[in-house]
């Protein structure tokens, strides 16, 4: 009886609350049919060199970063220290990912889940479209259950994915171009947790 009356109450509280959609209203929304692509990871075998800052909690620790698409399927993500030991090195795909190595203090199921969600939905190259908005700007894609939003600028480059649940936002990842539209900065933002990263690019 108790279980009962909280399973009401909960979908009474889920019921009442606004589906999320960013700085929008469902009804700003129209169906489509396209593919946004991402190209900043998606040309096989390019590599960019980033300073990376990670703010966790309180701790906050630095390195260099690399992500290179390595084929079709997978991306090769790799994070060291300025001394050049590795934080972790990981190989992911749509739906599976390897661990090459990760230092013992990460090595913990959650961290590494986080880990491959952001980077998954970094590197991700396409993302078909379900709806957008009525600027054409901000597009809505759901993948295997999950929502995306993504959001171009006016010169149509993408500048923005955010990720969320139904009621919610999750992760938010904020991108920008060089004067030849190379990547050359971008942050990772969590909602929930106070899980920060930075990234800068660093020629070579």
């Amino acid at each position: 009886m108790r279980h009962l009356a909280f399973s009401t109450l909960l979908l009474l509280l889920l019921t009442g609350c606004k589906v999320y959609y960013p700085n929008h209203t469902q009804q700003d929304y129209k169906q489509a049919d396209t593919v946004i692509q991402n190209p900043y990871f998606a040309d096989l075998n390019d590599e960019r060199l980033y300073r990376a800052t990670i703010r966790f909690y309180k701790k906050e620790f630095s390195g260099m970063f690399v992500a290179k698409r390595i084929n079709q399927q997978e991306h090769r993500i790799v994070l060291t220290s300025d001394l050049g030991n590795t934080f972790f090195d990981m190989t992911i795909a749509k739906d599976k990912h390897q661990v090459n190595y990760i230092m013992q203090d990460l090595n913990k199921k959650i961290i590494i889940n986080t880990l491959v969600k952001d980077f998954r939905t970094l590197t991700q190259v396409n993302y078909p479209i379900t709806y957008q908005d009525s600027s054409s700007r901000q597009f809505l894609s759901t993948m295997d259950g999950k929502r995306y939003f993504l959001n171009l600028n006016d010169q149509g480059k993408l500048v923005k994915i955010e990720t969320a649940s139904k009621y919610k936002p999750k992760l938010k990842i904020q991108l920008s171009t060089d004067s030849i539209g190379k990547l050359d900065k971008f942050s990772i933002q969590h909602h929930g947790i106070k899980l920060q990263m930075e990234f800068v690019n660093i020629p070579f």
